[in-house]
Parts: structure tokens; C-alpha cells; sequence
């Protein structure tokens, strides 16, 4: 531990808020212990087989000031772990949107991105009103990523404590006592970045529960581009990923695996009949307005998440600006 720097940091969660925070703050010299019930990115919305990297969301496909922050924060990470030879398991491949009527066409034309017209839109998309390339766009390997900022933060000292359930978190003496299913923790801060999941006896803010799906489809004909949309999708180690189908946490739609081919199928007629060979699915926690959420639930007591879908585009910033409010004057490293 470097001097000038005694706060002892407990982070519970190991999904991409948690990861990155654990990262972030060892890099600043925090001794920090990461914390989770199963393992990085097992279990919650983190654990999506891939994840886009997309700043033009919505119907109206314009990027928002936060989003393209986020994106250039995780490209910054991005150079950083692999200035130290680590992998993160991200592809700067740029994203394809498809237009799906022509009045949505001549919204998008203004948006100031790479505008193609259908001839030009690469196979075997199918886009008779035409796309736009988010060039700086992507798409990650979430578990590559997680186990890669792990391995970054241990280089740096923090502790992992894994298959580690978090029972209880209450003040002793100036401090936090964490107990655990293996003993207790002391820590000066918090950080929580347990998504959709409660821990008892804590102020909580007010957030939805939403359940998605990935559906990986087995077919030769792989999109090169990763497609952003209602429906994503990216090609990974020969299966082709779609992801979308939103709906209230704890709900089941035995219908989502075909309504995910069949949507994305409109996109990429080739994959219409492919076979769905698994799926995948998890729940996230979402606010009013989908902005992500950092905020102190209590003094030293920190909460991050909400995220919204949009965890792997924002929470490289969104853990600096954490480490900025606990400690701004020192230096990553």
C-alpha cells in the first residue's frame, strides 16, 4: 500500500461496475478487496456472451454527450491493460445500424456519422433504406474482460474474495463491518455494484429489475459487422449472438428465442433458419430516464449501477470518477 493512501476499499460485485471500480481504485493505491457471491461477471447481466459498444442508442440513434465519454474511457482502458500485455477481449470493429423505413433513414442522415446508402451496405445485411457505421463503435468478450481487470487489479495488490455471499454491512467503531459466508471484513469505504440485487438493511435506491436474453445461433454465414438496434447482435468463435427481448425481471417468455431470430432475421436474412443452439438469460437493474447511477447511499458508503444496457459502454468512466471523488489528487498507475 502506498503511503497517503490508508482507506481500506471493499467492493461487493464482480460484474463490469465492479470490476472496473476494483481496477480503477488499485491503480490509485487503494488497498481493495473485491468481493462476490460466485465469480466475475457469473450469474448477473456481466455475464452476457458479448456486449456492444455502441453510443447511438434509441429510435433516434443520436449518441449522448455521457455515452461517447464512456466509450472513450473504455478505449482508454482499453490501451492501458495492453501497454502491460493483458488482453481485454475488446474489438474497435465499428457497430452497423440499419434503418428499418425510409422516414427513419432521413432522421439518421443527420446525425453527423458515416451515412450508407443501401448499395453500399456490406452482406449479408439486408438495409433497403440504407445504415450508418458508428466507427469508433465495438463490441467485447465480457468474460475475457472481467477476468483481464482482475488480473490487472491483483498486480496491483487488491484481494479477491470469490463464491463470498455479503449477509450484512453495518458501521463499527468509524468503519464498515462486512459480514460474510467466510467471516467478516473491514473496510473505511464501501463500494456496491450488485446490479438488481439487494443487500439487506441498506438505503436503496429505487430501480427496476429487467430481464434480456441472448439467443447463439450455429451458422456459416456470420455478419462481419456487430448490428445495434431493438435486436444486436455480434459473431464470436462460429456462433452468431442476439441479444434484446426486454422484460420485467422474473418474468419468463418461453417465446424470446425465436421472437430474437426472427427480429434479427429481418436484418440478416440468412440467419433466419439457423439453428438456436443456446440461451442465455439475465437481469439488470435499470432507474427512471435509464441513466446510470453513482451515489452515496451514506457517508463512505458508495453505490454504482443501474446501468441500463449500457454497463460495458460506461463504467470505465464512471469508475474514474469514483476514484477522482475518493481520492482526486492521486495518480493512476
Amino acid at each position: 500500500m502506498e503511503r497517503g493512501c490508508p482507506e481500506q476499499v471493499a467492493v461487493v460485485g464482480a460484474g463490469v461496475a465492479g470490476c472496473m471500480v476494483a481496477f480503477e481504485l488499485s491503480r490509485r493505491g487503494h488497498p481493495v478487496t473485491l468481493i462476490d457471491r460466485a465469480g466475475p461477471g457469473r450469474g448477473g447481466a456481466s455475464g452476457v456472451p458479448v456486449a456492444l459498444l455502441n453510443p447511438h442508442r434509441g429510435r433516434s440513434g443520436r449518441a449522448t454527450p455521457s455515452d461517447l465519454e464512456g466509450l472513450a474511457a473504455f478505449w482508454r482502458l482499453c490501451r492501458d491493460l495492453e501497454a502491460e500485455g493483458l488482453d481485454p477481449g475488446a474489438n474497435r470493429t465499428g457497430v452497423l445500424r440499419i434503418a428499418h423505413s425510409p422516414r427513419q433513414a432521413r432522421a439518421w442522415r443527420g446525425l453527423g456519422v458515416r451515412w450508407l446508402e443501401p448499395e453500399a451496405v456490406p452482406g449479408p445485411y439486408r438495409a433497403p433504406h440504407g445504415a450508418f457505421l458508428v466507427a469508433d463503435g465495438g463490441w467485447v468478450e465480457p468474460a475475457k474482460l472481467l477476468a483481464t481487470l482482475v488480473a490487472a487489479a491483483r498486480r496491483r495488490g487488491a484481494e479477491t474474495s470469490f463464491t463470498t455471499e455479503v449477509r450484512k454491512i453495518s458501521r463499527e467503531a468509524g468503519a464498515f463491518r462486512l459480514t460474510t459466508s467466510a467471516g467478516t471484513l473491514q473496510a473505511d469505504r464501501v463500494v456496491v455494484c450488485t446490479g438488481p440485487d439487494r443487500i439487506p438493511g441498506l438505503p436503496w435506491p429505487d430501480l427496476e429489475r429487467v430481464a434480456g436474453d441472448v439467443i447463439a445461433l450455429a451458422s456459416t454465414s456470420r455478419p462481419p459487422l456487430p448490428l445495434a438496434g431493438a435486436v444486436y447482435g455480434a459473431s464470436l468463435a462460429g456462433r452468431v449472438y442476439i441479444g434484446g427481448n426486454h422484460r420485467p425481471g422474473g418474468s419468463i417468455d418461453r417465446a424470446a428465442a425465436e421472437q430474437l431470430r426472427r427480429a434479427f432475421g429481418w436484418f440478416v436474412p440468412a440467419l433466419a433458419k439457423a439453428e438456436i443452439v443456446s440461451t442465455w438469460t439475465g437481469v439488470r437493474a435499470r432507474r427512471a430516464g435509464n441513466a446510470p447511477l453513482l451515489t452515496e447511499l451514506e457517508p463512505g458508503l458508495w453505490f454504482l449501477g443501474a446501468l441500463s444496457g449500457r454497463g460495458f459502454l460506461t463504467a470505465a468512466k464512471l469508475a474514474r470518477d469514483l476514484a477522482d471523488l475518493l481520492h482526486p489528487a492521486r495518480p493512476a498507475r
